[in-house]
């Protein structure tokens, strides 16, 4: 057991709720941010503190709000002022067919994907000097390699890595920067696949499966205690990237 924390954005779904729980499995207090999950997050943080009582903690914030990287630093310094983790986890994830692209979706993809992730580290750092902690950003096994029709996306998770490698290198000694690259892990929710049209896509995974969010989660776990790891890109994609 511990009474070390972490800090994760986009914590009431999919990948960032399985790390919240793998994280609190390990003995862990959570923080975690959500935008408009209200419900689940409030199931998340009952079932979490329920096991542990106080903790589990929630806040709220809408990234494209300028004010939000300040509302959340003020939100953490109630609950603790050091940190062992800060996963930043939230993405936005949509096409923009460059035909159609748009500034506002440019602004709305680069705020989750970049600016927070590079600005929250930038608010907390005062956080993870004091916890010795470390930072994990998550990024996406084929951003640097170009996603047709996802361009916006692409860059803003391309800029992601670069912020990564380069934080790792101004942070250093003391605080680790590191970056998970998954690949396909849960189908999207926004896309009603049929089966044939996830056989093509699984042929591309030398695995031949999709993953499983706690693959990612096991990962971010390793490397808030890999104390000789920074600066580094892990792929967990099956393979895809090789292929």
């Amino acid at each position: 057991m511990t009474n070390k924390f972490i800090f994760l954005t986009g914590g009431a779904k999919r990948i960032g709720k399985t790390t919240c729980k793998h994280f609190h499995d390990e003995g862990f207090n959570i923080i975690f941010h959500y935008n408009s999950s209200a419900s689940k997050a409030l199931e998340i943080q009952k079932e979490l503190n329920e096991i542990r009582s106080d903790s589990c903690f929630i806040l709220q914030a809408d990234f494209n709000n300028l004010t939000s990287i300040e509302d959340l630093q003020k939100g953490v310094a109630k609950i603790t002022d050091d940190l062992a983790v800060l996963v930043n986890n939230a993405s936005s994830f949509y096409p923009t067919p460059l035909k159609g692209a748009s500034v506002e979706e440019w602004n709305d993809l680069m705020a989750t994907n970049a600016t927070t992730p590079l600005f929250l580290t930038q608010a907390l750092l005062p956080f993870l000097m004091k916890g010795k902690g470390c930072v994990i950003n998550i990024s996406d096994t084929l951003a640097p390699s170009g996603i047709k029709n996802f361009s916006l996306y692409a860059g803003a998770k391309s800029a992601l890595e670069g912020i990564t490698k380069s934080l790792a290198k101004e942070l250093a000694p003391e605080i680790r920067v590191n970056a998970i690259s998954p690949g396909a892990i849960l189908w999207p929710e926004d896309e009603d696949l049929t089966e044939e049209q996830k056989k093509v896509r699984l042929a591309k995974v030398p695995l031949g499966r999709i993953g499983d969010p706690r693959d990612i989660s096991s990962v971010a776990v390793f490397l808030s205690s890999a104390e000789y790891i920074t600066g580094q890109v892990i792929k967990v994609d099956g393979g895809r990237s090789i292929s």
